[in-house]
């Protein structure tokens, strides 16, 4: 089970909110915690918050515990586990909200699968709104898993896979200056 990062990320606010008149670098870091989708990058920040001297006892206190349950709320950790792109509960709450305006007690099973379908179209069409907005567009791709992805699921499914897909066959290989090898 995943913890929203937007709910993270407000008790944070509420908990460490003195460190924010103390040391506004280190209060601006915390509120990232959530997000942070690099472990190594996690574990950096994670360091120079500790190693700050402004943190009470309370807010070291508090965050080890938080830290204990990091697998459930931290993008690095969660991005592990298949959770659709959904990191937030708004995402949730916002599908929840059309299915309230739409269906009751009395909804035929009909009006429910309609309402699926309507909610699907939605996502796609936003879908596909933000993909365009991206500087750089991926070619359709006709690779066999993608293909069979789009046999066996819905296209919104395939729409949101496929850009993914391509970025991970297209990525150009650097240097690694650590080890000097590609």
């Amino acid at each position: 089970m995943l913890l929203c990062g937007w709910h993270i990320q407000r008790n944070f606010i509420s908990k460490f909110s003195g460190m924010s008149k103390r040391n506004k670098k280190i209060y601006d870091m915390v509120l990232n915690l959530p997000f942070i989708s690099c472990e190594k990058k996690l574990e950096e920040i994670l360091e120079e918050i500790f190693a700050s001297e402004d943190l009470t006892e309370t807010e070291i206190n508090y965050l080890n515990v938080k830290l204990q349950a990091k697998e459930r709320w931290a993008k690095c950790r969660t991005k592990l586990s298949f959770c659709g792109g959904v990191c937030t509960t708004s995402r949730i709450e916002g599908l929840h909200a059309i299915l309230k305006r739409q269906l009751n007690s009395n909804s035929s099973l009909q009006k429910l699968f309609n309402c699926f379908r309507q909610i699907e179209e939605t996502q796609l069409e936003k879908f596909t709104e933000e993909y365009n907005r991206h500087a750089k567009k991926s070619a359709e791709i006709d690779a066999v898993p993608l293909k069979e992805i789009k046999n066996k699921f819905s296209e919104y499914i395939y729409k949101k896979l496929a850009p993914k897909f391509s970025k991970a066959l297209n990525y150009i290989l650097e240097k690694d200056r650590k080890f000097n090898t590609w």
